[in-house]
C-alpha cells in the first residue's frame, strides 16, 4: 500500500508540473490522484494506530473527496474547449470541499482520540461519503455527456484515431463513477448492520481497487501521445484538372497542413485517415507525397517525427526523458522504427546525437 502510494503520488506530481501539450488538463487528473492518495493515507494511519503517538495527525483533514467531482469534469472541459473554461466562477464547484472543512475542524474540541471517534463525526462520514459518490457520479455524467456532444459535433473533423481516444476517455471515467458506487454498499452495511464499527480492513478491497485503478489512469495518461481534439470545419479541397502548374504548390500546402495540424503526432495515422483528416481522396494525397515531395507516405510522416523529437532533444525540459520517450511522444510506436527513421533522416543513430548535443 506504501509503496503504491508513493508511485501514485509522484505520477500525480509528474502531471501537475511537467509542462506538456495538455498540462491544464491534466493538473486536475494529477488534483485526483493526489487527493485520493491523501484518503489512503487515512487508511495507513488507522491501520498502524498512529493517532496517539502523533497527535495533529487528528486535525489532518485527509478526506476531500468532495473536489473529484469537479476536477472529472474540468479535466473534459480543458480537453474539449477552445479557450480557457476556467473562470472564477468555476471555483463554486469546489466550494462544498469548504463545508466538508468546516464540519471536519468544528467535529475536533480538543483533539483527543475520544473526540475523533465519536458516533457523530462517524454519521458525517458516513453522509461526505454518501455527497461525494453522488458528486462523482454526476460530474462523471457530464464530462462523459460532454466528450459525447463533442465527438458528434456536424462540423467536427476528427480523425479515427481521436475518436477512439474521446471514446477510451469516456469509458474510463464511467468505470471510475462505477467503481465509486460500490461504495454505497458498504458504508450503507456499515451504517444498518455494524453501527459504523466496520474495520478499515474490511473495507481495503474496494480501496485497493479504486486506489490502483486512479493510478493506472494516471500512469497511462502520462506515457501516452498526447492527441490533440480540436473542433474545426472540414475543408473540401478539389484536386485540378491539370497536374502541371500545381502539383509543387499541392506539396507545399500539404507540408503546411502537416506543420499546423501535428498529424504526425498521432501513432495510428495512415494513409487513409490523414485523407480522411485533410477531405482529399487518398489517392489523390498519395500522389500529392510521391510526385511533388518524391516520399513515400512513411518516410514522408516519419520525417517530421523526427523533426519533434530533435525539438525535444534541444529542448532543457525534456533533459530527463529518455530518447524513446520522446520518440513516443512525438507519434513513434516502435524503437525499430524510430532508430532506423532517425538514422535515414540525420545520418546518426539517436544515442549519437544525443551524445553530440552533449558534448561541448
Amino acid at each position: 500500500m506504501v509503496v503504491s502510494l508513493i508511485i501514485g503520488s509522484t505520477f500525480g506530481v509528474l502531471l501537475i508540473l511537467t509542462k506538456r501539450k495538455h498540462r491544464n488538463a491534466n493538473r486536475f487528473v494529477g488534483c485526483i490522484v493526489l487527493i485520493i492518495a491523501l484518503w489512503q493515507c487515512l487508511v495507513v494511519v488507522n491501520s498502524w494506530g498512529t493517532w496517539d503517538s502523533y497527535p495533529f495527525l487528528y486535525w489532518i483533514p485527509f478526506s476531500n473527496l468532495l473536489t473529484i467531482g469537479p476536477c472529472i469534469y474540468f479535466y473534459t472541459a480543458y480537453r474539449t474547449a477552445q479557450e480557457n473554461p476556467f473562470e472564477w466562477r468555476s471555483l463554486l464547484h469546489f466550494f462544498p470541499l469548504l463545508i466538508e472543512w468546516l464540519f471536519f475542524f468544528g467535529s475536533h474540541e480538543k483533539g483527543s482520540l475520544e473526540n475523533y471517534q465519536t458516533y457523530t463525526l462517524f454519521s458525517a462520514r458516513f453522509l461526505i461519503h454518501l455527497i461525494a459518490v453522488l458528486s462523482i457520479c454526476t460530474y462523471a455524467y457530464l464530462s462523459v455527456k460532454r466528450l459525447r456532444s463533442f465527438a458528434s459535433k456536424k462540423h467536427s473533423a476528427e480523425p479515427p484515431a481521436n475518436h477512439t481516444a474521446l471514446r477510451s476517455t469516456s469509458r474510463a471515467i464511467l468505470i471510475f463513477a462505477s467503481l465509486w458506487a460500490l461504495w454505497l454498499p458498504y458504508v450503507l452495511i456499515d451504517q444498518i448492520g455494524f453501527n459504523y464499527y466496520m474495520s478499515d480492513y474490511d473495507f481495503y478491497p474496494l480501496y485497493l481497487v479504486i486506489w490502483f485503478y486512479t493510478v493506472w489512469m494516471c500512469i497511462r495518461l502520462f506515457l501516452q501521445v498526447e492527441i490533440v481534439w480540436v473542433e474545426k470545419s472540414r475543408k473540401r479541397t478539389t484536386l485540378p484538372k491539370s497536374k502541371s502548374d500545381t502539383l509543387l504548390q499541392q506539396g507545399k500546402s500539404l507540408q503546411e497542413q502537416m506543420i499546423q495540424g501535428r498529424y504526425y503526432l498521432n501513432s495510428d495515422l495512415t494513409l487513409q485517415s490523414l485523407a480522411t483528416e485533410l477531405a482529399i481522396n487518398p489517392h489523390a494525397l498519395s500522389q500529392t507525397i510521391n510526385d511533388a515531395l518524391n516520399q513515400r507516405f512513411s518516410d514522408f510522416v516519419n520525417e517530421y517525427r523526427i523533426k519533434a523529437v530533435i525539438e525535444k532533444l534541444n529542448d532543457p525540459q525534456y533533459a530527463n526523458i529518455t530518447v524513446l520517450g520522446m520518440a513516443y511522444d512525438s507519434g513513434f510506436n516502435s524503437k525499430t522504427t524510430f532508430n532506423r527513421a532517425f538514422k535515414k533522416v540525420t545520418g546518426k543513430t539517436p544515442k549519437e546525437y544525443r551524445e553530440q548535443l552533449l558534448d561541448p
